[in-house]
């Protein structure tokens, strides 16, 4: 009887304790659930607060900009960086700069306090200036290109007293010329005759503007290598001609090099 009656007392003070566990873990877990949801709504307070949010240009640090001025890339994030420096999105801000002004990386860290952001960009170098063509229906506005074809817009070098003078100039350029611009500029830039600009308003007859003169090419992108070897003949030609006297240079046949006078010369030239 004794061992009976030990037993159920045993058996009631375990049902005891288990209350009295489930009570702490209850507790323990409103309390867990109490702080979390303080602490949350303690964050979202705190977001909302001036000094939490870039006010001061002075808190964009931007770094690695050569020729785009700090005034340009501040402007152009304005909207993504108006918010909290807690909800502000880094990846927004760098794809936003990307998209807007073509650069080739950008890499965006922010710090919490006093609230600030880094930004490190790092530009593609401008090899070529891009002027409209009222004949190409697709005008563009002026802009630069990289030697990969990357089109820049000028709006935001403007201003930039470090730009640098493109040596190329491109007319009647269209997007879908970029990879042929990516390899028509490394024949150009190896040339021995100095070209200075490119008309594409018409790609059936490419012309360049040369040391020389004018120069038609056609409209055959693979005999560019041929007609660049061809024109470094003519090296020699300013000692033998006028170059006055020359309306351009016909490299359209790569076999033969032609001369198109103006009508003076070519009367001087006719036998009297």
């Amino acid at each position: 009887m004794n061992s009976t009656n030990s037993l159920i007392e045993t058996q009631r003070h375990r049902r005891v304790a288990l209350k009295r566990k489930r009570r702490i873990r209850l507790f323990q877990s409103l309390w867990r659930s109490l702080l979390v949801s303080t602490m949350a709504g303690g964050l979202v307070w705190a977001t909302f607060l001036p000094q939490w949010k870039i006010q001061e240009p002075q808190q964009i640090s931007i770094q690695g900009n050569q020729y785009l001025t700090d005034q340009a890339l501040s402007e152009i994030i304005v909207d993504t960086t108006s918010e909290s420096i807690i909800t502000v999105a880094p990846q927004d801000i760098a794809s936003k700069l990307q998209e807007e002004t073509s650069v080739k990386d950008v890499s965006v860290s922010r710090k919490l306090y006093p609230p600030r952001l880094i930004i490190t960009v790092q530009e593609r170098e401008p090899v070529a200036r891009t002027v409209p063509h009222s004949q190409v229906s697709e005008i563009q506005q002026q802009g630069y290109l990289d030697a990969k074809g990357v089109w820049m817009p000028k709006q935001y070098y403007q201003s930039s007293e470090q730009f640098p003078t493109p040596p190329f100039t491109i007319i009647g350029y269209r997007p879908q010329y970029r990879w042929q611009w990516v390899q028509l500029y490394q024949k150009f830039k190896n040339s021995p005759i100095e070209i200075q600009t490119l008309h594409w308003q018409d790609p059936a007859n490419l012309i360049l503007e040369t040391e020389l003169g004018m120069v038609h090419l056609g409209g055959n992108l693979e005999s560019i290598s041929q007609q660049i070897r061809k024109l470094a003949q003519l090296q020699t030609l300013p000692q033998r001609l006028s170059l006055n006297d020359i309306r351009y240079i016909n490299l359209k046949n790569p076999d033969f090099i032609l001369l198109d006078l103006v009508p003076q010369a070519r009367n001087n030239d006719e036998p009297k």
